[in-house]
């Protein structure tokens, strides 16, 4: 399965992609998911803190891509470059929490719709809760973080 980034990258612009990569938005959402268990509000939770550190220091790391000369975007193949580091340094990351980004773009929307779940975990964790809120806000669901 192809990961979301690069369609998403083609229809609405590079900045929307990389958010959209880091909170997880996928068009996919089970019809009878389960409730996230505390131990999987906890795992969604540090992936998305880890991912949204860390993505920063991707972008500051690397070279930015190239425009054309005309004032159009990245060609289709400094795209799909960029698409292979994002997906190798973002599987990285989740791999780390025991999770792809498969599973994390299927399930992140039924995990963090239990706000009173994830607040609960935030709230336990104050240091957490910080690093969270200082996260970029979603620009497809408003919502801190995700």
């Amino acid at each position: 399965m192809r990961p979301l980034f690069l369609a998403t990258l083609r229809n609405t612009g590079f900045f929307f992609s990389i958010f959209t990569l880091l909170i997880g938005f996928s068009p996919i959402v089970s019809v009878h998911a389960a409730d996230p268990s505390a131990a999987e509000i906890e795992q969604y939770v540090r992936a998305r803190i880890d991912m949204g550190e860390n993505m920063g220091n991707f972008f500051r790391n690397r070279k930015p891509p190239q425009f054309g000369g005309d004032g159009g975007g990245p060609s289709m193949e400094e795209l799909r470059k960029l698409e292979t580091e994002i997906n190798a340094f973002v599987s990285d990351i989740l791999s780390k929490h025991d999770l792809t980004i498969e599973k994390y773009q299927s399930r992140s929307p039924d995990v963090f719709a239990d706000q009173a779940g994830v607040d609960q975990f935030l709230n336990a964790y104050p240091d957490l809760k910080k690093r969270y809120e200082a996260l970029p806000q979603s620009p497809t669901r408003g919502g801190r973080g995700h």
